[in-house]
């Protein structure tokens, strides 16, 4: 993994300007951290593989640092921001050129697959973004499922997310996140960012996440409400035991221990031990519980 080189003062100047001039200042409520370095800036470009003619998806363009350098490699480009000062000033500055969409909204509820319908790169868009840090989670769990339009993300995000993300089996950082990302990507990082690349500089350091979507989820269930529910109760108390949490969730004894011995899983093995197949074979086997399950991935 590439380490990210120091800022440059002078794109940091002319951020600040850019704000200055249009009485804007970074709101750290919608966690806007603004991009100030040309050579980071270059870096997640061109690990992005941006090709003249390639569809971009960016999503909280901010100032437009980022944008910039993917319409100058060619790429076409639609910016999701929900910021109205933000889209109009990123309108004004690259609003002519014909390569650019601006589109004011919520990416956690922008409908990708309607907006693009029958675009002729539909399966071959991709995302790239330094998306904002207090939706990490439900964002890249929401683009995880558009397959018919992207072919993969290129996601800034924060550093104890991108190990979360990437954590192996056994691992303090193996999760619920991990196993919901796995099971439709293979997510790997590829750049590091110092929290000084941005401004204001957040208060920990980054990683550019690759994530290659997978044509269909790693493993089959016959309901993914099931597999998540089960991966959920499996970490909701990390230091129980498996067989003691899924008890603690509603599952019936008899039946849960019954599913165990047929998967050839110990219950006395805890969450973080089991790989997503695991998981995938036991929330096959487990009889029905109570509480019904939500379709909620992860909480």
């Amino acid at each position: 993994m590439i380490q990210a080189p120091p800022v440059s003062p002078s794109l940091l100047s002319r951020t600040r300007a850019f704000l200055a001039s249009r009485g804007l200042r970074p709101r750290r409520v919608r966690g806007q951290h603004f991009l100030v370095d040309p050579r980071v800036r270059d870096a997640i470009v061109a690990a992005a593989g941006i090709t003249p003619g390639r569809m971009v998806v960016e999503i909280g363009p901010g100032t437009g640092v980022l944008t910039e350098a993917l319409l100058s490699a060619g790429a076409s480009v639609l910016a999701v921001e929900l910021d109205r000062d933000l889209a109009a000033a990123l309108t004004e500055g690259q609003g002519s050129h014909p390569g650019l969409s601006v589109r004011v909204g919520d990416a956690l509820r922008f409908d990708f697959a309607t907006h693009f319908g029958d675009h002729p790169a539909c399966g071959g868009i991709r995302v790239v973004a330094n998306i904002p840090y207090y939706i990490t989670t439900p964002l890249i769990l929401r683009l995880l499922r558009f397959r018919e339009v992207f072919d993969a993300l290129y996601l800034t995000v924060q550093r104890e997310v991108a190990e979360r993300i990437s954590a192996g089996p056994g691992s303090k950082t193996y999760g619920a996140l991990t196993l919901a990302c796995q099971y439709r990507a293979e997510a790997r990082p590829v750049l590091r960012i110092p929290r000084g690349a941005f401004y204001p500089a957040p208060e920990v350091d980054s990683t550019l996440l690759r994530f290659d979507l997978l044509d269909t989820p790693r493993v089959a269930v016959a309901s993914e409400a099931r597999l998540f529910a089960v991966i959920r109760a499996a970490f909701g108390q990390r230091r129980k035991t498996l067989r003691n949490a899924l008890l603690h969730r509603g599952w019936p004894a008899a039946g849960l221990d019954a599913a165990l011995q047929a998967c050839g899983i110990a219950g006395g093995r805890r969450g973080e031990t089991l790989t997503l197949e695991e998981f995938a074979r036991l929330s096959q086997g487990l009889p029905t519980r109570n509480t019904a399950d939500s379709d909620s991935e992860i909480r």
